[in-house]
């Protein structure tokens, strides 16, 4: 009964005398991948424990700001057990929301280094204690190049330039055919941009042969998240549509009209090369 109530004294006093373990910092930050819409980071969370048992650090959730907008979130998924007086590094897999970073693309493109703040709660305990820690911290991420690669794969869509419509300005003539069409752009980035050159090529069906081509003679600024129509006139070279003319186009009395081409981009000084791929039927 002595021993029982000597260890239950004994363990009494460790608990009354332990220390809350503290945050030292965040450590060790890295970018790991990029995983659908989730960037993907890798840092070490340190803390020391002062006390002369072990520890366990139970839980961690970590927030993750920009300026003041929560754009990921970090979880410590099992149980640490935390040295006596030492410190350790504990790994903590964290994800930020790309979509959440939308307003911030145009200051990551032309910054090496972002500051975001760490915001989060760990429960520890030993025995029958138990304590939260605080943490506050920040980090610095070089977002630059897992900008650019969302950037490129978004403008890189071929629907981002479709047909909306097409018609003849004229009535033909022997040589050429007068034709009006309008492109809708859409820029789905949260960025302003401008549309510096775009080249298109027309085919009827899958001719091996254009039969109009057309260039932009002026740049076009292209507003973030918006659409424009661009008007596209050109002569259709009717003696090359004569030639490849084929019998479906009279039987069914329409053809496929195709368009092929390139846009270049400037977007804060970063030029992009888009594909344009486009066909609409037209009756003949």
């Amino acid at each position: 009964m002595k021993k029982i109530s000597f260890v239950i004294i004994m363990a009494f006093m460790v608990i009354s005398c332990s220390q809350k373990p503290e945050f030292i910092r965040v450590d060790n930050v890295a970018i790991t991948g990029l995983q659908d819409s989730l960037v993907l980071l890798q840092m070490d969370y340190i803390v020391y424990n002062p006390n002369d048992v072990k520890s366990q650090l139970k839980q961690s959730s970590m927030d993750i700001f920009y300026r003041d907008s929560l754009v990921g979130e970090g979880i410590l998924e099992k149980q640490i057990s935390l040295p006596v007086n030492d410190t350790v590094n504990v790994p903590v897999l964290c994800k930020i929301t790309l979509e959440k970073l939308h307003q911030y693309y145009p200051e990551f493109l032309v910054s090496e280094s972002a500051i975001f703040t760490v915001k989060g709660d760990s429960k520890v305990s030993f025995f029958l204690n138990s304590f939260t820690i605080k943490m506050d911290d920040e980090i610095r991420l070089n977002t630059k190049e897992i900008i650019f690669r969302e950037i490129k794969k978004n403008i890189s869509k071929t629907d981002n330039f479709k047909i909306q419509s097409i018609g003849a300005k004229k009535l033909p003539s022997f040589a050429s055919t007068e034709m009006n069409l309008q492109i809708l752009a859409k820029n789905n980035l949260p960025i302003d941009y401008r549309i510096e050159q775009m080249d298109l090529e027309i085919f009827m069906d899958n001719n091996e042969k254009a039969v109009a081509q057309w260039t932009l003679t002026n740049p076009l600024f292209q507003k973030a998240m918006g659409t424009v129509a661009i008007p596209v006139d050109v002569n259709l070279d009717n003696i090359e549509i004569l030639k490849n003319a084929k019998l479906s186009w009279l039987t069914k009395r329409k053809a496929n009209f195709s368009i092929f081409g390139n846009v270049e981009i400037k977007i804060k000084g970063y030029n992009f090369n888009v594909p344009i791929q486009d066909t609409i039927n037209i009756a003949i």
